[in-house]
């Protein structure tokens, strides 16, 4: 049994990660379903890969339901065994047995080290067994499947639109379908074996609370999520072991939080902040700390932007006269600064901000100026910036900090992806999440070490222990705009 198949199987909504013709559609083959009271159309949906629809068709007794939940004398039912899931079983067909004498759903093979899909309440698990030794993991998503339930059992395939998700809910499905599509390669090739729990956390302490009810995480290897700040610190309360990995997945800001109590707890994505302190030392030590240099340093800031100008403060103090702060309080320069105050700057010039509109405006008037001789330093959010040509961001001498080389083209990810999934990646999380399982996977269970560098699809990792005992990425690199493409610079450390 080939850990595609298995998790083919297993991914969350299949509706939206999946479209294929139906096919074979004589000799039905079923097994017995017993009905849980947290039981909808759409969790049968989640676990089979099977319709309400086709529901219906093979238990007749619930056209009367709308709901599940509306027939609560009806105990058991047929899911059918089709094209929605005859992969996992075509291979073992003669070896299927199915018992009514259990409480919820067990699926038997001959080859007993295949596979077990065990139903429990709020929680899939798929285990992919090869003899050895066995990784936990679980992942906490607010996957929301109670506000899509209804949207997914009464639309058709071809008309379902993932866009009408609730965004917390896409983002989580993106995610888990990357993380999904890193444990078929990385399992695929390894003699370890996975035991995968999947949680929707609603994004709700509340619903946090009964899940850990039942759920011993001192048990696991390695969990990622939640994915909110204070459903994950909230989590973390119920970890006691030194031993479990827990991972932040997406979180960019700042973590205040001190995590003493834990031992191994990672945020995936780099520090924000901690980029802006970077850059401000690289142009401290690059262009100020030669007591003769005579380097002008502008720095340009939306006058409600405190803390980053606290961020820079910290490292580009205003010593003499060679560094300038100018908090604009109004949409464009223009409108506060007059043309002679513009003309004037030179020398290199700092814009941190994030606002799209603010640093478009800056560049854009700064480019006006003609001056090839000027440095400009951004965050990596300019490579948005499409209504800039990359010529006036060459002839600004553009430089940001980034830990993701500009410009990669994933080619050979989305085409091993849509081979496995028959679909094309649909955002940046789905990368993001196969970015994340991949390299924690490396790390703590494969050939990664933690002192090297490493890249996956364009981007680099190393992290860090902070003061307040997380790891975080720190693997960012400086990038400068050239002629045609964009470049690494590799004297950074020399000015440091």
């Amino acid at each position: 049994m080939s850990m595609k198949s298995l998790l083919f199987f297993f991914l969350i909504f299949p509706a939206i990660i999946f479209s294929q013709k139906e096919k074979n559609k004589s000799k039905k083959k079923f097994f017995i379903h017993h009905i849980e009271e947290s039981d909808t159309y759409h969790s049968l949906k989640l676990k089979y890969g099977i319709s309400k629809r086709k529901i219906i068709k093979w238990n007749p007794e619930l056209k009367k339901c709308k709901f599940l939940s509306d027939c609560s004398e009806i105990l058991k039912i047929k899911i059918s065994i089709n094209e929605k899931n005859q992969f996992i079983f075509s291979s073992l067909e003669d070896s299927l047995l199915v018992t009514d004498s259990i409480d919820s759903v067990e699926v038997f093979f001959d080859d007993l080290d295949s596979l077990y899909f065990v139903e429990e309440p709020m929680v899939d698990t798929l285990i992919f067994q090869k003899k050895d030794s066995i990784i936990n993991v679980a992942v906490f998503l607010p996957f929301f499947s109670n506000k899509t339930d209804s949207l997914i059992s009464n639309t058709s395939l071809k008309k379902l639109n993932h866009k009408k998700f609730p965004r917390k809910s896409r983002i989580s499905l993106d995610f888990y379908s990357g993380l999904l599509f890193s444990f078929q390669e990385f399992f695929s090739d390894s003699t370890l074996e996975l035991n995968l729990s999947v949680f929707d956390t609603y994004h709700n302490v509340d619903t946090i609370k009964t899940i850990l009810k039942n759920t011993d995480l001192n048990s696991m290897d390695l969990i990622f999520g939640p994915l909110y700040q204070k459903n994950f610190d909230f989590l973390l309360n119920y970890i006691d072991s030194s031993n479990v990995v827990v991972v932040s997945p997406l979180q960019a800001n700042s973590v205040n939080t001190n995590y003493f109590n834990n031992s191994n707890v990672y945020f995936f994505e780099a520090d924000a902040d901690k980029k802006v302190i970077y850059t401000s030392n690289y142009i401290f030590n690059r262009y100020l700390k030669d007591i003769h240099s005579s380097t002008n340093v502008s720095v340009f800031l939306k006058e409600e932007e405190k803390k980053e100008k606290e961020l820079v403060s910290n490292f580009l103090k205003d010593w003499k006269d060679n560094v300038a702060y100018y908090e604009i309080e109004k949409s464009t320069i223009s409108e506060e600064m007059t043309d002679q105050e513009i003309n004037s700057i030179s020398g290199v010039v700092f814009l941190p901000s994030k606002d799209p509109v603010f640093v478009t405006d800056i560049l854009s008037r700064l480019h006006a100026l003609k001056d090839t001789s000027m440095v400009v330093f951004c965050n990596e959010d300019v490579l948005d910036l499409n209504v800039i040509p990359h010529s006036e961001l060459y002839d600004l001498n553009v430089h940001f900090f980034s830990e993701k080389k500009p410009l990669f083209k994933s080619k050979n990810f989305i085409k091993s992806f849509y081979q496995y999934f028959s679909t094309d990646p649909q955002s940046r999380y789905v990368q993001q999440g196969y970015k994340c399982g991949l390299y924690f996977l490396n790390l703590f269970f494969g050939d990664y070490i933690s002192s090297d560098q490493n890249s996956i699809l364009g981007t680099y990792y190393k992290f860090i222990l902070q003061e307040n005992n997380i790891y975080r990425n720190e693997a960012w690199k400086l990038w400068k705009y050239e002629k045609y493409n964009i470049k690494e610079v590799l004297d950074v450390n020399e000015s440091q």
